[in-house]
């Protein structure tokens, strides 16, 4: 298949944050006392999750995470500085915040989150990142909605470099003319299935996908689980890209390793086409790990997912 070689730097904008993970059968019914395997702790937050997928594939990354000043943010620039991403964004007064992932035995998981300094944007603090021309843009829907995400907002809006935007579970928090103010750019919008059911509508999501992509002008990437993912551009029909098998130890992370995945594969110079598999291989693999830090690096993705086929 093609090489990987990674050349374009990504830009990774959102939060790093605790994670303390559990293992339990179900989820408790409230006043229900229930034990749970212990996992362990580590640190996540979507752009976290996105930027260790990119570092293990020796992809450079531009950090636009912030850190903070307690237990959590020492953890979180130790983690770093072993990725080897130099720290941009600092918040003096505040820690980062952390989160419970419940993960149940069918391998759905539920989040519980304490925020932190990773929350907080500012004009002042984004001018600290200032992304090459060449640049890639990630964001996570999580850091966009109301009036706490409008400076990132605006900055994403002042960059005309290409993005991944992932909508995430709070999309309906994200001001409604935001996404509107996207069409017609260089953007990609990344969604799992209930989220292509909140924006695009009811129905095949392909289909609807597809519809939402041609009114607007943006291409979407809708990622379905088992059934794999959908490329959905403004000006043709749907793609598919067909998931990997994998033994589910639990999602936790899945959809923030298609995104590592996905960037990975434009930072190679691959066509849409190639990284979305790529996506698809990166995610699978983190499926059958537990938590969202076993990201593979290349000599363990390949053993794992060889192709032959080439992605350019």
């Amino acid at each position: 298949m093609t090489s990987f070689h990674a050349t374009r730097p990504v830009v990774v904008i959102g939060a790093a944050v605790g994670d303390i993970v559990l293992g339990l059968a179900r989820l408790p019914h409230s006043g229900e006392d229930l034990e749970a395997e212990d996992r362990g702790s580590q640190i996540g937050g979507c752009a976290f999750n996105v930027a260790r997928a990119l570092r293990r594939l020796e992809v450079p990354v531009i950090n636009g995470m912030t850190v903070g000043n307690g237990v959590w943010g020492q953890r979180v620039e130790e983690t770093m500085q072993a990725l080897d991403m130099t720290v941009l964004l600092r918040h003096r007064h505040m820690d980062n915040g952390w989160c419970l992932a419940l993960a149940e035995q069918n391998g759905e998981r539920t989040f519980i989150s304490v925020p932190g300094c990773e929350g907080i944007w500012s004009d002042e603090l984004l001018a600290n990142v200032v992304p090459p021309a060449n640049a890639l843009i990630y964001a996570s829907g999580y850091e966009l909605v109301g009036e706490a995400g409008a400076p990132l907002r605006r900055w994403l809006l002042a960059h005309p470099q290409q993005k991944l935007i992932d909508l995430g579970p709070r999309l309906a928090d994200i001001p409604a003319d935001f996404i509107p103010t996207l069409q017609g750019s260089d953007t990609l919008l990344t969604l799992n299935r209930d989220e292509t059911r909140y924006l695009c509508g009811a129905g095949e999501p392909a289909a609807q996908a597809a519809r939402y992509a041609a009114q607007w002008g943006l291409t979407l990437i809708c990622h379905l689980d088992q059934e794999g993912a959908w490329i959905c551009p403004p000006d043709g029909a749907p793609r598919h890209l067909a998931a990997y098998p994998a033994t589910v130890a639990d999602t936790i992370g899945a959809g923030d390793a298609h995104c590592g995945g996905l960037l990975a594969g434009l930072s190679a110079g691959w066509m849409l086409d190639g990284a979305v598999d790529l996506a698809n291989r990166v995610a699978a693999f983190v499926v059958e790990n537990t938590g969202a830090a076993g990201a593979p690096d290349w000599v363990q993705l390949q053993r794992r997912f060889p192709v032959t086929h080439s992605a350019s």
